[in-house]
């Protein structure tokens, strides 16, 4: 009865956070990397040609290309018209906003796989912290997990970052099991999901040093069993068999693996260099970025909640590993302990994370969290069996968690912690898709309706184009060319401007908003579109349009 109980706490922790996560995503615009996938998987499936999207792996783009394809969306024209690689992004806009589909239908169609994944998380990171630590322990992991922001985020985005926390778990929880007791059938299934979590974003190629950590581990304890070498040896190359023949099957039946090694000298230069913008930090801007960044907003992404259980839970863990006595005991108990691979597939992939240029988003480091939960609620279940008083502050820091997360509905991608100073404030430490990812279209023209407001003057981050939404605005300078808009007639009262393009990110060097970040905003539409008053029609009013600046008409080699 006790099982039956644990099983439905995690399924309905999984069920609810799955449900937060579709009813966010219905406030959510298009947001700027998703709708590349997803066309390019729209148009695989429906002509068998896969060369719009090189940079990514195919396994999402099948996944959201099939559930999108239910909308019916009509596809391009291909006669007359060349799609390749580099004009990808051409082709999702023309898919998305200006063929008539409904881009709404479209992309919520898709986006329910990543709700369905969400369900999974949790479930997955329930069952993992149980098997570490015993049904308490997958039941406070399982509630951290579906009290995560950014899992509930981007979960409503048709994108890769939550499919690969998944993956990444998963694989890691594979790998362990296949070093501890290696046969060729455990080897062939940790394979596969490797495989499966580099066929989702090759960021997943982080598991490699993973797995070599995991065997250098438990040789330590298994120097003189020859039998356990045999075995290994064996488990490892049918898990490099498999791991082939997986990654054969999602490249189409390509034994040479040819887009898989572009991609992954994409994503090795990628990484090296780095995106074409320069990263932003507290106020900062750096074209290199910073080893710390990710460490930093880390504190400005998770409840803060979050970070005093994550604290909690690893001084419980210390103090039972110092409690085995001489450094060699620790040592034997901790490669023993069923934690060491979150522990080592967090430090790995952190790790990676500090050491890459990729400063733009906290869904980089999405992998880590889940790993994170899973330990934490393995230190903290240990206290949970000490007594009344460690259980109540225990259900006091998770309340206060749940409660930062339903605080921020249905804004979850731009969540922010108490340590922003305000999520209206919070560009002042964070942009880009770790806060402004262009999902708030759709609160624009609520704000519009409601304000009885025709016309904006509007600069937007983002790769939607907001006349598809039925905003009509004058454009400024922005990230793509703004289309549609009208730069007649007198000028609008309020003016739009997301929060990157306010710090003058991605505009070509150029920073025409700098007087703005000065002044109060008459409001903030979902913490990342910041509305100012102008006045009704004050002609020369600060920011106005000026036709001959500059603007971003393609993407410079963003990758999608």
């Amino acid at each position: 009865m006790k099982g039956l109980r644990w099983w439905a706490l995690v399924l309905a922790l999984a069920l609810a956070a799955g449900g937060t996560t579709a009813a966010a995503l219905r406030h959510t615009s298009a947001t700027f990397d998703e709708i590349v996938l997803v066309a390019g998987g729209l148009r695989g499936l429906e002509r068998g040609t896969w060369g719009l999207v090189t940079s990514q792996p195919p396994l999402m783009m099948y996944a959201y290309g099939a559930a999108a394809s239910t909308a019916s969306p009509a596809l391009p024209p291909e006669k007359g018209e060349v799609w390749s690689v580099d004009r990808g992004w051409e082709y999702a806009r023309t898919l998305f906003f200006r063929l008539g589909n409904d881009p709404v239908l479209v992309l919520d169609r898709a986006r329910m796989v990543g709700v369905g994944l969400v369900v999974v998380l949790v479930l997955s990171a329930g069952l993992l912290a149980a098997w570490v630590a015993g049904p308490t322990a997958g039941g406070l992991a399982a509630l951290m997990v579906a009290a995560t922001p950014d899992v509930l985020a981007h979960g409503g985005v048709a994108y890769d970052d939550l499919p690969l926390a998944l993956a990444f778990l998963l694989a890691v929880w594979a790998l362990d099991v296949a070093v501890r007791r290696p046969t060729p059938a455990r080897g062939a299934g940790a394979g596969v999901v490797v495989a499966l979590a580099l066929g989702v974003k090759l960021s997943a190629l982080a598991l490699l040093p993973v797995g070599v950590l995991l065997v250098a581990m438990e040789a330590t304890t298994r120097r003189r069993d020859r039998g356990w070498w045999i075995d290994l040896g064996v488990s490892v190359v049918m898990g490099l068999l498999a791991a082939w023949a997986t990654l054969m099957l999602l490249y189409r039946g390509d034994p040479t693996l040819t887009y898989f090694r572009l991609a992954f000298w994409r994503t090795v230069l990628h990484t090296e260099a780095g995106h074409p913008g320069a990263a932003y930090l507290l106020g900062h801007t750096s074209h290199t970025g910073w080893w710390y960044f990710y460490p930093v907003v880390f504190l400005f992404k998770t409840p803060a909640a979050f970070q005093v259980l994550l604290l909690v839970g690893a001084a419980a863990l210390l103090g039972a590993l110092r409690a085995k006595g001489d450094v060699p005991a620790m040592w034997r108990s901790a490669v023993r302990w069923r934690g060491r691979g979150p522990v080592v597939g967090a430090l790995v992939f952190g790790a990676f994370l500090m050491a890459s240029h990729l400063d733009i988003g906290f869904r980089y480091a999405l992998p880590v969290l889940p790993l994170l939960a899973v330990l934490t609620a393995a230190g903290l279940a240990r206290l949970w069996r000490r007594g009344r008083r460690e259980r109540a502050v225990i259900a006091v820091l998770l309340g206060l968690q749940v409660v930062s997360v339903a605080t921020a509905y249905p804004d979850l991608l731009a969540y922010t912690s108490v340590w922003a100073g305000g999520r209206d404030r919070a560009h002042r430490v964070l942009v880009d898709s770790s806060l402004d990812w262009g999902q708030g279209l759709l609160e624009l023209r609520r704000f519009m309706k409601d304000e009885g407001v025709k016309r904006v003057r509007l600069s937007y981050f983002g790769s939607a184009i907001p006349a598809a939404y039925g905003i009509d605005y004058v454009p400024l300078p922005s990230f793509f060319r703004l289309e549609g808009g009208d730069t007649g007639g007198p000028p609008p009262r309020f003016t739009v401007i997301s929060a990157t393009t306010l710090h003058g990110l991605y505009l070509q060097g150029h920073d025409p908003f700098a007087s703005y970040r000065s002044r109060t905003p008459y409001r903030v539409l979902g913490h990342t579109m910041l509305v100012y008053d102008d006045g009704t029609g004050a002609s020369g009013a600060p920011g106005a349009a000026d036709p001959g600046r500059p603007e971003r008409s393609v993407p410079s080699g963003r990758d999608p």
